[in-house]
């Protein structure tokens, strides 16, 4: 098979999830795949690395052009035979008729939760006409059970056609110390204790309520611990902004941004606890890697979350900062809990492999062919 892959989101140099997600899946079927053809198509002014066939024309000229005539699709542009077209994400695209089509929807947040994200945002999906992508999509790959099922839910979709293939974890995050760990803790300036919240900055991740149940639990218990936000600024964050510019957070609350990826292993590795609440995910992957890294997880109990972490994690209320404080004080205030949770996240995290992910994306592309 010759297969077409959407890559135009890889341009985004400060690689999101989806952007993470596509990249480490592409080198595990590049690993396992011997038989086909990949064919990476990417468009605008820049080319990804990963990029074999790039189109110079600007995104919003491309976009615009689909928009107001739904032409041409997505294979014109290849000028080559495609036997199966793989988009990793939702995308403004047309989609031919005769070629068959394998989607991954990665979450429906931005069908469920519209009041958080912007009206750019919400403008940008509306583009993507999710519901035409989904109709003629032969077979949608969801990363958990809950999005298949809201996916099926929202858009009528036959059970069949959803097939659920979780992430995988990289290899790099282990619970064990490297050589590129030298430096790392005092290069971003990281507290000696603390508590780590890793992804972008924005309202669903629901961290002025994570700022006033870490603020709690200092207060109850009076230990030091600090909190460290790993995310760039993302959309409609400017009420945590005001939140952060207020004296009772100066001195233990750290916004440091971008992470590179090279350090965030190292960056998991220090930190004594990783807090993830959540309000909706499709997935959640900062859980399983801080599991890998030898770090206990608390996370919210709503959407996809208990499903990925399992027993291995604690999950907590997320409208609730009262719950956030009490699962911080019972777990930092038992090294029996640090100690059964690290454990557990370890054994939980060895069952999410890219190679394993691949395996199963690569049987759905056969089926879908097949079919």
């Amino acid at each position: 098979m010759r297969i077409l892959v959407d890559i135009r989101h890889l341009a985004n140099p400060h690689l999101s999830g989806v952007g993470q997600y596509t990249v480490q899946l592409l080198r595990a079927l590049f690993d396992i795949d011997h038989e086909n053809e990949y064919v990476l198509f990417s468009s605008g002014r820049v080319k990804p690395d990963l990029s074999t066939f790039h189109l110079s024309t600007p995104n919003k000229i491309l976009n615009l052009r689909t928009l107001l005539f739904a032409h041409p699709t997505i294979n014109w542009h290849i000028h080559e035979p495609i036997d199966l077209i793989f988009l990793p994400n939702l995308n403004i695209t047309t989609l031919p008729s005769d070629i068959p089509t394998v989607l991954t929807v990665h979450d429906l947040s931005w069908k469920l939760y519209p009041e958080f994200y912007s009206l750019k945002m919400r403008a940008w999906h509306k583009a993507t006409r999710a519901h035409e992508l989904i109709e003629r999509s032969r077979a949608i790959i969801t990363p958990s059970l809950c999005t298949k099922q809201d996916v099926n839910r929202l858009f009528n979709v036959d059970s069949e056609r959803t097939h659920v293939i979780p992430h995988g974890v990289s290899e790099e995050f282990t619970p064990k110390m490297q050589a590129q760990d030298h430096g790392v803790r005092s290069r971003l300036k990281l507290p000696k204790h603390f508590a780590l919240f890793v992804g972008t900055i924005e309202p669903r991740k629901n961290l002025i309520a994570l700022v006033e149940g870490v603020k709690d639990y200092r207060e109850r218990t009076r230990d030091d611990l600090h909190l460290v936000l790993a995310g760039g600024w993302g959309w409609k964050s400017h009420d945590l902004r005001r939140r952060l510019w207020k004296r009772d957070t100066q001195g233990w609350v750290h916004q440091m941004g971008y992470v590179n990826p090279h350090d965030l292993p190292a960056l998991y590795r220090s930190a004594s606890v990783t807090v993830w609440p959540s309000i909706y995910e499709g997935f959640g992957l900062p859980i399983l890697e801080s599991m890998a890294s030898g770090t206990p997880v608390i996370t919210s109990h709503t959407s996809s979350m208990p499903e990925v972490a399992g027993m291995a994690a604690i999950t907590i209320d997320p409208y609730n900062s009262r719950d956030m404080a009490d699962a911080l004080k019972g777990l930092l205030g038992s090294s029996a809990l640090q100690a059964q949770l690290v454990s557990s996240g370890l054994d939980r995290a060895k069952t999410f492999t890219w190679h394993k992910a691949a395996q199963e994306t690569l049987d759905v592309f056969r089926h879908s062919c097949d079919g």
